[in-house]
């Protein structure tokens, strides 16, 4: 019997560490996913990169904040979606003048407040909405027998990707001047670039970040499913579009 644990104990799987598999989410993708789908849940593979993301989200606004000029087209474009509210009766024009001053007489604490609150809202639920999302497709589409958490394994994994998008974004803001630069396909028309435009806000979806974080999830849902590679791609850039189309025509957000 102990002959037999000992065997046992010795063909189980290593579990790598955090930052083994996040570099392997970069280098060997495939190689990450089949350790995730043979060993438990490692809660540090979702919440770390959440938690980063939280971390980042405020950073992000601190920078933002700390730019004038990417501060001031952001009030722009808040006060450009105030008037079209105005415009279809869904303001009174006495609102928007309580807004608008109320938006220029903020300082850097409600600043904060706002900017980073509502990205640490917006982005917890993205990030646990999505994989439930997800983990509904494969357990009732793919026949997925493992639990949620799996699923933010997964997720939270490839999410990493879209932390260096991040800073790769806030980079390119500051080097372009413009709160709408990005790697994404907006840069064809970041001189005229509308945010009440649809097909502008569909092309700054095409991020080249987001591309490559969709096939790294598909490639672990794949994986955890039991399921062909093309499968896996079929349904994460399946979804994406449908996201991407969707928060586009109804101005959820540009990226």
């Amino acid at each position: 019997m102990e002959q037999e644990q000992s065997v046992a104990s010795n063909t189980a799987p290593a579990v790598s560490s955090f930052m083994t598999r996040v570099t392997d989410v970069f280098t060997a993708p495939s190689d990450v996913y089949t350790e995730v789908a043979e060993v438990p849940v490692q809660t540090s593979s979702w919440m770390l990169p959440w938690v980063i993301s939280l971390l980042l989200a405020i950073g992000f606004t601190y920078a933002l904040y700390n730019n004038t000029t990417l501060r001031q087209q952001i009030f722009e474009m808040q006060e450009q979606g105030w008037k079209k509210a105005v415009a279809e009766g869904k303001m009174t024009q006495e609102q928007y003048d309580q807004f608008s001053e109320r938006m220029e007489s903020s300082g850097p604490v409600m600043f904060m407040l706002f900017g980073a609150g509502s990205q640490i809202v917006g982005l917890s639920v993205i990030f646990f909405g999505a994989g439930l999302v997800f983990w509904l497709v494969l357990k009732f589409g793919l026949k997925f027998s493992g639990s949620y958490t799996k699923m933010l394994e997964v997720l939270g994994l490839a999410s990493v990707i879209g932390i260096l998008g991040s800073i790769i974004t806030l980079l390119m803001m500051n080097l372009f001047d413009s709160f709408y630069a990005g790697p994404s396909a907006s840069l064809a028309v970041l001189g005229s670039f509308d945010p009440t435009n649809k097909v502008h806000r569909l092309l700054a979806s095409l991020n080249v970040f987001t591309l490559w974080e969709v096939a790294v999830l598909g490639i672990g849902m794949a994986n955890i499913s039991r399921k062909s590679v093309n499968t896996g791609l079929g349904v994460a850039f399946g979804l994406w579009a449908v996201w991407a189309i969707v928060s586009s025509l109804l101005g959820w957000g540009m990226r």
